[in-house]
């Protein structure tokens, strides 16, 4: 018989809870880019809803797939645990919940919105079987959330502001997949799904990894070179963004050298970018 308490597990699997809040945070960081004043409520759970949706609709695209890696066979449709139209009822709810928010906001944090989705539902998660290149049309969904915040606070597009602080979120996305892909190497063979990994040997494709990971650290540190983050703590939380980010590189290459790589560096990077946003929303409050 199933608990309450194994209800709340499925629902935060189904939903990605810590991934949907860092997708709203970024939401957050361009909204206080733009000056945005109070708590931007609206946007960030808009932001939020869109990403729990998404996800619960990704669940049921992919059920068949995730319930043959190990990482994701848990997940609550694909382990049986859920129906597929339960997971569709919740997700055709949250989306409708987040489009609406969006919409309070403005017309063009709607738009957006609705882009994000059918971009991520539509386009990557069609790609992403059929291409290992399929993370880079797939990171431009990290680059939108803060793009909605940025015209949710009335401002306009482009900016260099904001597609400076956009950009970040997509060149974090990159690793952040690759990582996963790699540690989790044996999943995604047994599952069919091509990565970028299995197309270099292991030599070339770690240092293209480290290199990456260390090619975006000095890059958090832009929003400080140009001025959008101008408070000395939040600059020092910037700061420790970049050094976040060297370590999640100093610690891939030495757990590279295993057969099966620690996810460490992966919640390093995560950390990352969760501080580059912290800096970005202090600085905008205060």
């Amino acid at each position: 018989m199933r608990t309450p308490d194994h209800i709340r597990g499925d629902l935060r699997r189904l939903f990605r809870l810590r991934l949907s809040g860092l997708v709203a945070l970024s939401a957050w960081a361009g909204y206080a880019l733009a000056d945005g004043t109070g708590l931007p409520w609206k946007p960030v759970l808009g932001v939020f809803l869109l990403a729990a949706g998404c996800s619960a609709l990704n669940q049921v695209q992919e059920r068949t797939t995730d319930g043959l890696m190990e990482r994701t066979r848990q997940r609550p449709v694909a382990s049986g645990r859920m129906l597929p139209r339960t997971a569709l009822a919740w997700a055709a709810l949250l989306l409708a919940a987040g489009l609406v928010l969006t919409a309070f906001s403005g017309t063009s944090p709607l738009v957006l919105g609705l882009f994000a989705v059918l971009w991520y539902n539509g386009l990557y998660t069609w790609l992403k079987s059929r291409s290992a290149a399929a993370v880079l049309p797939g990171a431009l969904c990290g680059a939108i959330p803060p793009l909605i915040g940025w015209c949710a606070a009335g401002e306009t597009l482009p900016d260099y502001r904001i597609i400076l602080v956009a950009g970040l979120f997509f060149l974090w996305q990159m690793p952040h997949f690759w990582l996963l892909q790699t540690r989790w190497r044996a999943d995604y063979r047994r599952a069919g799904l091509p990565t970028l990994a299995a197309r270099f040997p292991e030599t070339s494709w770690r240092r293209i990894l480290i290199l990456w990971i260390l090619s975006l650290a000095p890059t958090l540190l832009l929003p400080t070179a140009f001025g959008l983050v101008e408070n000395l703590p939040f600059q020092m939380i910037g700061l420790a963004a970049a050094a976040a980010a060297l370590c999640s590189a100093g610690g891939w290459r030495r757990s590279a050298l295993s057969p099966t790589p620690g996810l460490r560096p992966f919640a390093t990077l995560n950390l990352a970018m969760l501080l580059a946003a912290v800096a970005l929303i202090g600085d905008g409050m205060f």
